[in-house]
């Protein structure tokens, strides 16, 4: 909303520019009360600030994070392994022979498994790469990769790389308009951990790309051309949510209160001796260590020992909008993100599923489709020795269905393919080829 809208349209002072005395008066929306303390008058909300706190360059901390909080991994993992869970599938006219191959070779070198890997790293670092390890090339990696000089067989896998581990985006960025890399880095300079310190330049054809949450154009430069952790805009919520969950569980151990009354305690302590207060202070440490639920406790004649019980109620609706909050800063729904079941009248969670994995969906389109589109025809020269021309990626829906539901879809695909054939748009055999693809891609 531009500022002013609704209101009188700021007109130019009727003083001329630069006279002395002349005040400035400012078009604003919102409510201001100077003396109700209210807006921008309010202690409470001119008196806070956001501060930049650069986690994303904290590896350390990240690592750590990462390792001891359940939560945090869970935050890093879960998108990451639903972005390739359900996988893809090729619309290419294809034999099934050739599928069966290029599915052995996915297999043979892992390559969902190290997708998902580098996914994992840009989300914890902000960054990452995977490059793509080809047979016959090894001394060529700084310079651009020729799809004519590949052979058959000649894909070895990927290499999975994070920022942690100290690539330096350059300076020179891509300047072909037809490169899906214009205005990246042109190379990537890995310092290997080794006796020589050596560092490896790699060209920017030769390896997949990863960032973690997209930064504005300034912030990124900053950030050397990667993107920001995604531990770095929930760190205080996650912080606020384990300090809680922490200060619950020692109220647990401190249900009951107990207090000790002892006359001469108070006077012990002021003017006696450094030895007599450490005597007392000691006695009481082991009565304490002494006493348990069935034991039996010894006072002095005038001393008082009292327990107080101590009240959880309202302990947990705090701890319920402390994980409503995590989880609306996580971008992933409670009932996902902590496993539990959904809670209200008549509440099933399938909404909330339902817009998770639309924002699951626009990740794989922001993030796997180009690394799977420079990825896979360097797989199918590898696995087939060309590059079918119509290959395309479709990802599989991740919101399953009942099995009900997926016949009912089977037999309005099945009818349509039928027309297609009757009409003379398909063969029997490409028809054929197309219900046994979607008949897997539905799970029956």
């Amino acid at each position: 909303m531009s500022r002013g809208k609704g209101k009188a349209a700021a007109r130019p002072a009727a003083h001329p520019a630069g006279a002395a005395g002349a005040a400035v008066r400012r078009a604003g929306d919102g409510y201001a009360n100077a003396l109700a303390f209210l807006g921008e008058s309010s202690p409470l909300l001119s008196g806070g600030v956001f501060e930049r706190s650069e986690l994303t360059r904290q590896t350390e901390l990240l690592t750590a994070a990462y390792r001891e909080s359940w939560l945090a991994k869970r935050i890093i993992d879960m998108p990451s392994d639903d972005m390739t869970r359900a996988w893809y599938t090729l619309s290419a006219n294809l034999p099934e022979a050739d599928l069966r191959r290029l599915k052995l070779l996915e297999a043979r070198h892992s390559v969902k498994q190290e997708l998902t890997a580098a996914l994992r790293w840009a989300r914890l670092y902000g960054g990452s790469l995977a490059l793509m390890v080809i047979r016959g090339e090894e001394d060529r990696l700084d310079r651009p990769m020729d799809p004519d000089f590949l052979l058959p067989d000649c894909f070895q896998g990927l290499l999975v790389l994070d920022r942690a581990q100290g690539i330096e985006p350059s300076l020179e960025r891509v300047t072909d308009l037809e490169d899906p890399d214009f205005g990246l880095p042109m190379y990537y300079t890995v310092h290997l951990q080794t006796e020589a310190g050596a560092a490896v330049r790699l060209h920017h054809s030769r390896v997949l790309r990863f960032v973690g949450r997209e930064l504005p154009a300034l912030e990124a430069e900053r950030e050397n051309g990667w993107g920001a952790s995604e531990l770095e805009h929930i760190w205080d919520e996650l912080m606020k949510r384990s300090a809680t969950s922490a200060n619950i569980a020692q109220l647990v151990f401190q249900a009951n209160l107990t207090t000790l009354k002892m006359s001469d305690f108070g006077e012990l302590l002021a003017v006696g001796t450094e030895g007599q207060r450490r005597q007392v202070l000691e006695a009481v440490a082991q009565e304490n260590r002494l006493r348990t639920s069935f034991g039996l406790q010894i006072l002095s004649a005038g001393d008082t020992l009292e327990t107080h019980s101590y009240s959880f109620s309202g302990l947990s609706e705090i701890y319920e909008a402390f994980m409503m909050d995590m989880a609306g800063a996580a971008e992933i729904p409670a009932t996902k993100l902590f496993g539990r079941s959904p809670q209200g009248l008549n509440a099933t969670g399938e909404s909330d599923l339902r817009n998770y994995y639309e924002m699951i969906a626009q990740l794989q389109e922001r993030s796997l489709r180009p690394a799977l589109e420079k990825l896979l025809p360097v797989m199918a020269i590898s696995c087939w020795g060309e590059v079918p021309p119509d290959l395309e990626i479709v990802f599989a829906p991740l919101m399953t269905t009942s099995p009900n539901d997926r016949a009912d879809l089977m037999g309005k695909w099945t009818e349509a393919l039928v027309k297609a054939v009757d009409s003379g748009l398909l063969s029997l055999e490409e028809a054929r080829q197309k219900w046994h693809r979607e008949g897997e891609r539905l799970g029956l």
